[in-house]
């Protein structure tokens, strides 16, 4: 978990800085280039591009990192459940808070390079750290705001959706996930409709720590099901196609006094997974996503709705089971070859327990 929660906010540190330092490279070159009549200081007469080069790097990092870390700090459960107006609101903010920072650690370098005695105030107060603050203010909404869109349709189906790669209908290998909550339909009886919808978007918010760490792509969110996807690297990689479960039933687990104080009971889950080949194509015009097609998905489908028979909380196929590289952490035990509705030849199916 350690690794993982370093790994994620080196991730973030990078892209941040990155981004941050082509802003800054953005904004000094049109201060520079765009504005005849700065003082010689703003437009650093003579222009000396090294030194130029060394401030709108030490300018970008001094933003960027600080970024990076606040987006880290703040991608939690509780800021995951604000409203994305609350959350860009709160983020602009600090970023406000951030640019000001950096234009401290600018004066700083500045004066370390030429010697010019600029105050922190003075420069502050100046027409260029009031654009630099609108500036970060814009580029941060506009930030924010792809993250809002990425959260709600997932990174890979927003890059997939603009570089157009189902535009045209193509075969993937894939596998599914179908993930449903176990007596859904009593609960909805004993809490209501209001209680039980509210049962709902808890659960699948506190799916997301578990989608995140394994590398899961949300296909569909269906009532109190979710059908989760993954290319076969990612989904046999440490097993996330198993794991993602037991992750998810832990994070549960670990809520209990919440679960019981607000509804009673401890929500449970029952899952089974399948693989194969799907066709899939970007639909929709007004409402655009990426769809799946194939027998695969009902097969999933179909061994998910097994877990009740054999009284299983996870249920893989076969094939599913012949292919997964590291089975020591799982115990399988066969069930045999079922008949699922809709299917001619029987599926040989497996429940799966942690060791």
């Amino acid at each position: 978990m350690k690794k993982k929660n370093t790994d994620t906010l080196l991730s973030k540190l990078l892209w941040s800085t990155v981004i941050w330092i082509f802003a800054a490279f953005l904004f000094g070159f049109i201060r520079v280039w765009g504005v005849e009549s700065l003082p010689a200081f703003e437009r650093q007469i003579p222009f000396h591009p090294i030194q130029f080069s060394f401030r709108m790097l030490v300018w970008g990092i001094s933003i960027g990192i600080p970024f990076g870390i606040m987006d880290y700090a703040m991608d939690t459960s509780w800021i995951r459940q604000q409203s994305y107006w609350k959350i860009i609101i709160i983020k602009v903010v600090i970023q406000i808070g951030i640019a000001i920072f950096s234009l401290a650690v600018l004066v700083i370098s500045n004066n370390a390079l030429d010697g010019f005695k600029i105050s922190i105030i003075s420069l502050v107060f100046s027409e260029t750290s009031l654009l630099w603050i609108i500036f970060t203010g814009i580029v941060s909404f506009f930030i924010y705001f792809l993250e809002v869109v990425k959260s709600k349709i997932g990174d890979r189906v927003m890059f997939n959706l603009l570089m157009g790669k189902y535009h045209n209908p193509r075969v993937e290998s894939r596998i599914f996930m179908f993930l449903d909550m176990k007596d859904s339909t009593t609960h909805a009886e004993n809490l209501g409709h209001i209680k039980f919808s509210s049962l709902i978007q808890d659960s699948l918010n506190d799916l997301t720590s578990a989608i995140i760490e394994h590398k899961v792509e949300v296909y569909q969110y269906v009532g109190d099901e979710a059908v989760l996807t993954w290319p076969l690297d990612d989904g046999f990689l440490k097993a996330n196609c198993l794991q993602v479960y037991y992750t998810f039933m832990q994070t549960l687990k670990s809520k209990k006094s919440y679960y019981e104080r607000s509804y009673g009971f401890i929500p449970f889950f029952k899952a089974g997974v399948h693989l194969g080949e799907v066709t899939v194509s970007e639909v929709g015009i007004i409402k655009r996503e990426i769809a799946y097609h194939s027998d695969v998905l009902n097969t999933a489908a179909r061994i998910q709705g097994k877990c009740n028979e054999f009284e299983a909380a996870l249920l893989i196929s076969e094939d599913l089971k012949e292919k997964l590289e590291d089975q020591r952490r799982y115990n399988f035990k066969h069930i045999g070859g079922i008949s699922l509705k809709g299917k001619r030849k029987l599926v040989n199916i497996y429940r799966v327990h942690l060791n």
